[in-house]
């Protein structure tokens, strides 16, 4: 099974992650935890650049950079792990290509929708969505570390993320699992894990 993990900044993803990881393990299922950008060697060189406030970069050059990572991702950890019959989940995924560097940089559905053909970039069987309001979030966020590039963006940019991850949800019920990320942890957890296992 191949689980990505969605939400705005500040959301609880990383929490629930690690959550899910912990009951997996506790039952003895074989699974990996990723996350992007910067799983693999390739990916952390890419996770720096996308992430510094220094960089100025084009939306464009933003979103191949996220596909160079993806494409990285697909073959040195999700494709392998799948196939020896673990549990993949990752910490974001092609949901946040479409509200970051679609609904967050103006960049159009159909340039993403063709990237994602040519490049035959497979879809999660479940897709969590954690839904938060972005002042929420980004209170969240600004007490963990000092904000990255994405982070530092403007309410707006943070409210059209949040709608791109909902519309998402709206158009594919049967692959996404949307939770309040206002509920505690623990409660989010085991929501997940109910609908999940």
């Amino acid at each position: 099974m191949f689980i990505s993990v969605e939400g705005i900044e500040g959301c609880g993803k990383s929490t629930l992650v690690n959550g899910l990881g912990q009951h997996l393990h506790e039952r003895n299922i074989d699974y990996v935890i990723t996350k992007e950008p910067g799983s693999t060697s390739i990916g952390k060189i890419l996770r720096s650049i996308l992430l510094d406030k220094k960089q100025q970069i084009s939306p464009l050059t933003e979103l191949l950079l996220m596909f160079s990572d993806r494409l990285d991702h697909l073959d040195k950890v999700i494709k392998p792990s799948l196939e020896e019959g673990k549990i993949v989940i990752t910490d974001r995924y092609i949901d946040s290509t479409y509200a970051y560097q679609g609904a967050g940089r103006g960049i159009s559905k159909s340039i993403i929708d063709n990237l994602v053909s040519q490049t035959e970039i497979m879809l999660p069987d479940r897709t969590i969505l954690l839904d938060l309001s972005p002042e929420v979030g980004l209170k969240r966020a600004s007490t963990r570390n000092e904000l990255d590039r994405f982070e530092s963006e403007n309410i707006d940019f943070h409210e059209r993320l949040r709608k791109s991850f909902l519309d998402a949800a709206g158009d594919n019920p049967d692959r996404f699992i949307t939770v309040d990320a206002e509920q505690e942890p623990d409660k989010i957890l085991q929501l997940v894990i109910n609908k999940l296992f």
